[in-house]
């Protein structure tokens, strides 16, 4: 036990020293997971920001004039567009000037002012644009409902209620999406690390030297796995440095608790690169391997769209997908400070997968070498 373990060691510390030693290779580690996190932290919002509206104000009484200079002051409007007539009211949102349309009818002032009848605007969003549009939407909503433009808005307005953000008080979009940013960035940091390990061992000629050394193919197994898993878990930590004190995102959970699911995803997601590592003869196939894995697995993690929306047997199918687990894990541990219980839930499923893919590994591993 003890000289399987040397073994090991030596194999680890061989293959930490040919990835550290290397210039591309340290790049490729740390260089490309902090820039593209950047990139996607700044890039990737969920926020309707820097939109333009067009206004064709019909009114020309001082209510009319009072909510066409609320639109003007709102942060969220780059642009607010003044028109005269509908053919350009209709040409700005067929040319995709304007995301939104807004028309304040002839009688709005005289509406508001009487107290007894229904003050109305009409409002138009572009359908090309769903998402946007209908964020865009609730916005003039909340602007509209301020000076009484329409009964049903008025009745729905907060009045006396005082509604308050729990887990994320600011509302800050970049806070909702960070956790699967990161797991994202662990995957793709993982899988390059170990998707290409043994494929490229073969293509350096040196695949040959294992096959013949003293370590049997679980050791091998172990030794790149382990070297893996350490240098992503190096990567994740300074991703996380960046998370808290770059955008003032605090860790909610425990420290340790990051640090072993990291552990065990890791180990998953390498496991998984190995498998795919063995079973390709050049780099090239590896690589294939690779973006054949990583598209499914995010897609169906609850990244883009909740698992709960999916239908009943794609749910099934997200079971034994680490992603979807991992994803879980940094939500409650990023943004609500979920307890070592509820993760250690979403645990039990990461290190069965681990288990899996590494038995996986270590037998495809085998059959190669015979």
């Amino acid at each position: 036990m003890l000289e399987s373990i040397r073994r090991i060691l030596i194999l680890v510390r061989k293959e930490l020293t040919a990835t550290l030693t290397d210039p591309i290779g340290r790049v490729v580690l740390f260089i490309p997971p902090i820039i593209q996190f950047l990139m996607f932290s700044f890039a990737i919002s969920q926020e309707v920001v820097n939109t333009r509206v067009v206004i064709l104000n019909q009114d020309v009484g001082l209510e009319g004039a009072s909510l066409m200079k609320s639109f003007m002051v709102e942060p969220v409007f780059k642009e607010i567009i003044s028109v005269t007539n509908y053919d350009e009211l209709d040409a700005a949102l067929e040319t995709q000037r304007a995301i939104a349309a807004v028309v304040i009818p002839q009688d709005f002032s005289r509406r508001v002012l009487s107290g007894s009848e229904t003050a109305t605007i009409q409002v138009t969003l572009d359908g090309r644009r769903a998402n946007g549009s209908a964020a865009l939407g609730g916005y003039i909503s909340q602007i509209a409902s301020q000076y009484g433009a329409s009964a049903a808005l008025a009745t729905s307005s907060n009045g006396g209620l005082i509604t308050r953000r729990w887990f994320n008080p600011n509302g800050l979009a970049r806070v909702a999406f960070m956790p699967g940013l990161v797991c994202i960035i662990m995957t793709t940091v993982g899988m390059i690390v170990s998707a290409t390990s043994i494929a490229r061992e073969r293509e350096l000629g040196s695949f040959e030297q294992l096959v013949v050394s003293p370590l049997t193919p679980v050791e091998i197994v172990i030794g790149k796995a382990a070297t893996a898993v350490a240098l992503a878990t190096i990567s994740a930590c300074v991703i996380l440095l960046l998370v808290v004190f770059g955008f003032k995102t605090p860790l909610q959970g425990p420290l340790w608790l990051f640090i072993l699911s990291t552990i065990l995803y890791l180990t998953a997601i390498i496991c998984v690169g190995l498998f795919i590592s063995s079973v390709s003869t050049t780099q090239q196939q590896a690589t294939l391997g690779l973006f054949l894995f990583m598209p499914p697995a995010i897609m169906l993690s609850g990244f883009a769209t909740p698992v709960e929306n999916m239908p009943d047997w794609l749910q099934f199918l997200t079971l034994p997908n680490p992603v979807r687990w991992q994803l879980i894990v940094l939500k409650g541990l990023l943004t609500h400070g979920a307890s070592a219980r509820s993760i250690g839930v979403c645990l039990a499923p990461l290190a069965g997968v681990a288990l899996v893919t590494f038995i996986c590994a270590v037998f495809m591993f085998k059959r190669r070498m015979e």
